[in-house]
């Protein structure tokens, strides 16, 4: 992010604000070493703040207190006693107490007030200046405070300009999640009215619910736009139409099995481990799979959102495994290509973790590709990929 560079004098501070000779204390907030910044008003700021709260990593009484250190600083106009613009002339370092932050944080405990400290500290919008006997108190030169100990909002003020920013990119998804999600209703009604199987019917009653969550974002409603329309257009269809869907790999040698399932935690392209192979016993089969499917369904996070009920043949997984991975931008070859890979069991998981990380994979099938180089290797003696453990 590229910085104003500001000095106390370009803003039109007074000559005794700035600290000239050597600081009188070591480690407290000065103003005279605080960065420069665009100048912003402490309004637009907490908007901004109450925005991307959700991507700084903040829970609403985090950005309460972080109000309330705010509220402490020095800008309001000596002449009119208005609010003014908060600028590096203006000393960040707040030195007021906790009885006063927790009165200005609508009445939270000492205790809690500590915990939201931490976790403001944490996150990078505050900075620690103790003291040495670790109170906070103001430093005077000439009459006038030029520095302090205490709770040093500069890391707030120099990501200012870059949260505003991304506050009004939040502002315009929301805007336009709130026009997909009406088109969504649209659509939904329309298919409700189609001859579909229930699998399909399972996914459009399952776009009402995932909607109305509060984590929805617009590359979901974007997919479930995509997918309720091309139901629309190129209508229902039934088992039989299922002669493009290609045949499931037998995996003779290898199988998802229940402990296989178990054993797994996350795909390798999460985390960059090494992995694991274990050969099964069974063959995967109709029945096998009704019976599997019920014992690490309830351990998916988002394909239950939109198929509630675990298919209970081979056909109904396969139409699962295509139709949701359309929904997160994956072609019908590179879902195809990790079914024969990973397996049924394993595409299913990686799909299942792709769609719970959505909003930060820019390209779904570049990011399977690289989840299949990581995840597989071949089978010592079978000559054949197996699935991952």
């Amino acid at each position: 992010m590229n910085l104003d560079h500001v000095t106390t004098s370009d803003v039109a501070a007074q000559d005794t604000c700035a600290l000239s000779g050597p600081l009188p204390f070591a480690g407290m907030g000065t103003l005279s070493a605080q960065p420069g910044f665009r100048p912003v008003r402490r309004r637009d700021l907490m908007a901004a703040v109450n925005t991307v709260g959700r991507d700084l990593g903040l829970r609403p009484a985090s950005i309460v207190v972080l109000d309330a250190l705010l509220s402490c600083l020095p800008c309001k106009s000596a002449e009119t006693g208005t609010e003014s613009t908060i600028t590096p002339a203006t000393l960040l370092t707040v030195f007021a107490s906790n009885a006063t932050l927790c009165y200005r944080a609508r009445g939270i405990t000492d205790r809690q007030l500590r915990r939201h400290l931490l976790r403001l500290e944490e996150v990078g919008l505050i900075r620690r200046r103790d003291s040495a006997n670790g109170k906070r108190f103001p430093v005077y030169r000439g009459g006038k405070v030029v520095g302090a100990f205490g709770l040093d909002l500069t890391p707030l003020l120099v990501r200012a300009q870059e949260l505003r920013d991304l506050a009004e990119r939040r502002r315009n998804e929301a805007a336009e999640l709130r026009g997909l999600k009406a088109h969504i209703q649209s659509l939904r009604a329309q298919c409700l009215h189609l001859d579909l199987d229930d699998t399909a019917v399972q996914m459009v009653e399952a776009t009402r619910n995932l909607m109305r969550r509060a984590t929805a974002t617009v590359v979901q409603a974007r997919a479930i736009v995509r997918e309720l329309t091309r139901m629309l257009t190129g209508g229902s269809r039934g088992p039989e139409d299922d002669a493009d869907v290609p045949a499931m790999p037998r995996l003779d040698d290898a199988v998802d099995t229940p402990e296989a399932v178990a054993e797994t935690r996350e795909t390798p392209a999460t985390d960059g481990q090494n992995v694991r192979h274990k050969e099964s016993e069974k063959p995967y089969t109709k029945k096998s799979c009704a019976r599997l499917q019920p014992r690490f369904w309830e351990r998916l996070a988002s394909v239950p959102e939109f198929y509630p009920h675990p298919p209970t043949s081979e056909q109904g997984l396969r139409r699962v495994l295509y139709d949701f991975g359309k929904m997160l931008g994956i072609g019908h070859g590179a879902v195809t290509m990790a079914i024969g890979r990973l397996g049924a069991i394993g595409t299913l998981q990686v799909q299942d973790q792709m769609a719970q990380r959505i909003t930060t994979i820019a390209d779904p099938e570049r990011y399977l590709a690289r989840a299949l180089d990581r995840a597989v290797k071949p089978g010592v003696g079978h000559g054949q990929h197996l699935p991952c453990r």
